[in-house]
């Protein structure tokens, strides 16, 4: 959990404790190693979604030679070869607003790594921004480009005022593959424990219950942070938008979040238009700006999609002047490993019908609304009834034309297929509003509220396993029935997360897992 971080009613605190009573009796100053040590590691895209998002404070930032700098705008980001980021916006101290290209490491050493201190490609970046530093010491600030100028560096982990393993997760929930090269996992102590039954599954399953808490409660501190200096509905829009493009498509949907935020679509739809027309003007904001929607008929396509595209383009004529010049382009996107179901214009259609049903009300109303009215049919169980609520308006959303189509012109399906399924609307539920309306729990109080989603969690259904899931289910457990026993709820499957993040990833050494070290100790049960 991020640094004083209280606990919430019925949310347990036992794993944070445990790590920090492990800490004080190595005499380390935290249970697990920096981020970026013991062979940790960050994707490029992560730090990118960072940079892109402003997830540091725009101003009081220093780059890594002592110049004073102020973002304006990160760019825009650029699928065309060449540096991430272009048409950035800062100002530098000794020369003024500075407009240029970005491009984004995850070590600065990157740089030279990639060769772009060789590609002239390169020469109209005007800074270098990076998570970490590793270079040896003296070697900082020494980024040059083919034409032998030296870049300005910011240093990201240097200026991050949240906890920067918690930020990353909540940019990238889905994002804790293990890296390349990882040695296997040991479980030379759990795997033999627990067949042995020197640690009993009960006792397991309620240390998996506070590692669960503990890693849902780290993300709401981490959102409660960024609260401060975001607007809330803002970042719901945003986190949505990338939880519906995958990791195939999020940077384009968080890119068309940016160009088109929320306020401004509020202020281009008028409050008195009816749903369906809210639904067509922002179909049209969204597929005109993301690059589906040409301004010419590439003929040959069927009447429904020829109707289609004409409401469409006269829907956008009625947002009046375009809310921005920006178009992305079919290089965006990318269809590659992309589901049918799952294709980018299809999606955005979704959001844009999530959006229109609830223009003015504003998406974290409606899904507060929905966590306090949700109400069991007969007798039913109350945090059932509210998860039903919450992924329903995911499932239930419906639209005549792409219920039935992959593509825009595609050939129409005789089945209707959903805009959003099942799972994805889980994992939405559980990376996106559960984490977001517990940080609003924690800013704003509400013993209620945090007690609803409390019963939420704990009665999470088990979910569609992972890569980290998988292989610490094969280390700890003697087969697949055995782990599915004990594993048994999407919160036991987070804990799983959080014990691999701090004690497996990077090779850690069994003699240091928080399974070994709290052996013995008498855990409280799962309810909290």
């Amino acid at each position: 959990m991020a640094s004083g971080a209280p606990a919430m009613p019925g949310f347990s605190d036992v794993y944070g404790r445990l790590q920090q009573r492990f800490a004080a009796q190595a005499g380390e100053g935290r249970a697990v190693p920096a981020y970026g040590e013991a062979g940790q590691s960050v994707r490029e895209e992560i730090v990118r979604c960072i940079w892109f998002g402003g997830h540091f404070p725009a101003r009081g930032l220093t780059t890594d030679d002592g110049r004073r700098i102020e973002i304006i705008s990160p760019g825009w980001w650029n699928v065309e070869g060449g540096p991430d980021f272009v048409r950035a916006e800062f100002v530098l101290e000794g020369e003024g607003r500075v407009v240029g290209d970005v491009e984004v490491h995850t070590l600065a050493s990157d740089w030279r790594r990639h060769g772009h201190q060789r590609q002239p490609e390169y020469n109209d970046v005007a800074l270098h921004v990076v998570l970490w530093e590793d270079r040896r010491e003296g070697a900082a600030g020494q980024v040059c480009t083919e034409a032998g100028r030296r870049l300005p560096q910011l240093t990201l982990s240097n200026v991050i005022e949240d906890d920067l393993e918690d930020l990353v997760e909540v940019m990238g929930p889905e994002e804790e593959a293990p890296p390349a090269g990882e040695p296997p996992l040991d479980g030379r102590f759990c795997g033999e424990a627990i067949k042995e039954g020197t640690i009993s599954a009960e006792w397991l399953g309620r240390l998996l219950d506070a590692a669960g808490d503990h890693r849902i409660l780290s993300r709401a501190a981490t959102l409660a942070e960024l609260f401060r200096n975001h607007s809330r509905e803002q970042l719901l829009y945003e986190r949505i938008a990338e939880a519906l493009g995958f990791k195939s498509n999020r940077m384009p949907f968080m890119q068309l979040a940016g160009l088109l935020p929320v306020m401004t679509l509020r202020e281009l739809v008028p409050p008195d238009e009816d749903l369906p027309g809210r639904a067509r003007m922002l179909e049209a904001a969204f597929l005109v700006v993301g690059g589906f929607l040409q301004e010419s008929d590439p003929g040959g396509e069927d009447e429904e999609t020829a109707r289609y595209r004409e409401v469409l383009r006269a829907a956008w004529r009625c947002l009046g002047e375009p809310p921005t010049q920006v178009r992305l382009t079919a290089e965006h996107w990318d269809y590659a490993g992309t589901r049918p179901v799952n294709y980018p214009a299809r999606r955005l259609a979704a959001l844009a019908l999530l959006l229109a049903g609830h223009m003015h009300e504003g998406l974290f109303a409606c899904f507060l609304r929905l966590v306090n009215t949700a109400r069991p049919e007969g007798r039913g169980r109350p945090d059932v009834a509210v998860r039903r609520a919450l992924t329903g308006a995911f499932t239930g959303l419906q639209h005549p034309y792409w219920s039935h189509r992959y593509k825009l012109g595609g050939t129409r399906l005789d089945e209707p297929k959903a805009l959003v399924g099942r799972q994805r609307a889980q994992s939405i539920l559980v990376d996106v509003l559960l984490p977001m309306l517990l940080a609003h729990a924690r800013l704003e109080g509400g013993e209620d509220l945090i007690g609803k989603l409390h019963a939420l969690w704990c009665g999470m259904p088990r979910r569609t396993g992972n890569t980290v899931t998988r292989r610490m289910g094969q280390v700890m457990f003697e087969d697949r029935v055995r782990a599915r026993q004990v594993v048994d709820s999407t919160r036991r499957q987070q804990g799983l997360h959080q014990i691999y993040r701090d004690c497996c990833r990077g090779g850690r050494g069994c003699e240091k897992c928080i399974i070994y070290l709290a052996q013995g100790v008498e855990l409280p049960t799962g309810d909290g």
